[in-house]
């Protein structure tokens, strides 16, 4: 067995697309429209198989996420360099995101774990 994907609301679907191709390199599978039901969503693929299936439709309520909450706590993400997780946590930081802990050795294994776009916890990893 294995996961095949995660399911995220956002209330900016273009932002959140945009976040994902930026930081991680992210593509579109595919789109999936219902202009019916007022459903939109971009199913995003990194270097595996898992994708990331960003949805958005108007009645979405933005209720502020603790990032303690019980529930989904975190995505993973795993690196293919020491050098792309440093480049990750650098951007986080520019952008002004949250960071709850990082890697304390700018080499070797490690992980950041940050408050990111639309407060969707990400967990960025190397080595592990």
């Amino acid at each position: 067995m294995y996961l095949r994907n995660v399911g995220i609301f956002v209330k900016d679907l273009e932002g959140a697309r945009a976040f994902f191709e930026s930081y991680f390199g992210a593509k579109v599978l595919k789109t999936y429209d219902n202009p019916e039901k007022n459903y939109y969503s971009y199913i995003m693929e990194l270097n595996g198989p898992g994708w990331i299936e960003l949805m958005s439709k108007p009645e979405v309520v933005d209720l502020g996420q603790d990032p303690n909450r019980l529930g989904l706590a975190h995505i993973c993400i795993c690196t293919d360099t020491r050098e792309q997780l440093n480049t990750i946590i650098k951007r986080f930081k520019e952008d002004g995101y949250t960071i709850q802990y990082e890697p304390s050795e700018p080499d070797g294994p490690g992980e950041v774990r940050a408050v990111t776009f639309e407060d969707i916890v990400i967990e960025a990893n190397y080595g592990y």
